[in-house]
């Protein structure tokens, strides 16, 4: 046999010999052709006039027409411009927020009270968007709890939180952050869990302080979670948090809360544009992998091919 069949040979050689767990494998890899690489099949009326009458396959082919649509409707820039400056506030903070937040769990002493604050740190991940939604409707409305509290404290004027697009924004990000910060902790409390504890030893017979078993031993350990958790939320840049808007922007601010995929929706479900929405999705989609596979060159850059993906 030569080489190079054995090369081809040797992953099912492996796959068979290790039987158990390839028939484990099975149902995972089924869900996954199933509910991701099948539907996917479907982005092919992104070059078709879609008509559910005739069908995906006898509806008539417009080539790249739907893309021309969209880059010539009139409110795409608009879209794309509150997409970016929406995702681009919540990446950062959302990508900053748990590994400061990591950091400070791991500085934190008291097994008990470390534990207590880390399990409500993840609570709020677990609420869907509409009852937060709710939440902070009554909380920042006109009459809400904070302009209560703002009047008893001397302000002449209600704060208009929810129709002013600033205070809008910054309300999108500051939620987003309470709702996954103690979620997002999670990969790097365990990339923290297995830094060598005899690298922490070395650093206190070399008198470093806290701070410093920080600086040269806890982040150089997160470094692979960090370049990991980089890439994918680059790739999500151009995409929001759907829910989130949905449930919380008005008419007052759709001209900076509008964004990509709530027009997705409107026009897809509502209007019935299923071939314009579906180009929509797939552009996004490839620059989402454009965003990967740059910010996966970035990492392996950074740390010297030591931290990226591929």
């Amino acid at each position: 046999m030569s080489t190079r069949t054995q090369r081809w040979y040797a992953p099912l050689y492996q796959l068979g010999k290790q039987w158990q767990l390839t028939l484990m494998l099975v149902p995972l890899v089924v869900l996954v052709l199933l509910f991701l690489y099948v539907p996917m099949g479907f982005l092919v009326i992104a070059f078709k006039d879609y008509n559910i009458g005739k069908g995906v396959w006898d509806s008539p082919w417009v080539g790249w027409g739907q893309f021309e649509k969209i880059f010539t409707y009139s409110d795409i820039t608009r879209l794309i411009r509150n997409s970016l400056v929406i995702s681009f506030l919540t990446l950062i903070s959302g990508f900053a927020g748990p590994i400061v937040l990591a950091l400070l769990f791991n500085e934190m002493r008291g097994g008990k009270f470390r534990k207590l604050v880390q399990t409500v740190s993840y609570l709020p991940h677990f609420f869907p968007w509409t009852i937060i939604a709710g939440m902070i409707l009554m909380f920042f409305s006109i009459d809400g709890v904070v302009n209560g509290l703002l009047e008893s404290w001397g302000s002449s004027r209600p704060v208009q939180f929810l129709t002013d697009h600033v205070h809008f924004i910054q309300l999108l990000v500051a939620s987003n952050l309470w709702k996954e910060i103690g979620w997002g902790t999670i990969i790097y409390i365990a990339a923290i869990a297995g830094i060598n504890p005899s690298l922490y030893e070395a650093a206190v017979v070399d008198g470093a302080g806290r701070y410093q078993r920080m600086r040269y031993v806890t982040i150089p350990g997160m470094r692979p979670a960090i370049g990991i958790s980089l890439i994918f939320a680059a790739g999500s840049l151009m995409s929001v948090n759907f829910d989130q808007i949905y449930n919380l922007y008005n008419p007052q601010v759709y001209e900076w809360a509008d964004v990509i995929d709530t027009y997705v929706v409107r026009a897809g479900v509502l209007q019935m544009q299923y071939s314009q929405t579906a180009a929509i999705g797939l552009f996004k989609g490839l620059v989402g992998l454009v965003l990967i596979v740059l910010s996966n060159w970035l990492v392996r850059r950074a740390t010297d091919n030591e931290y990226s993906l591929f």
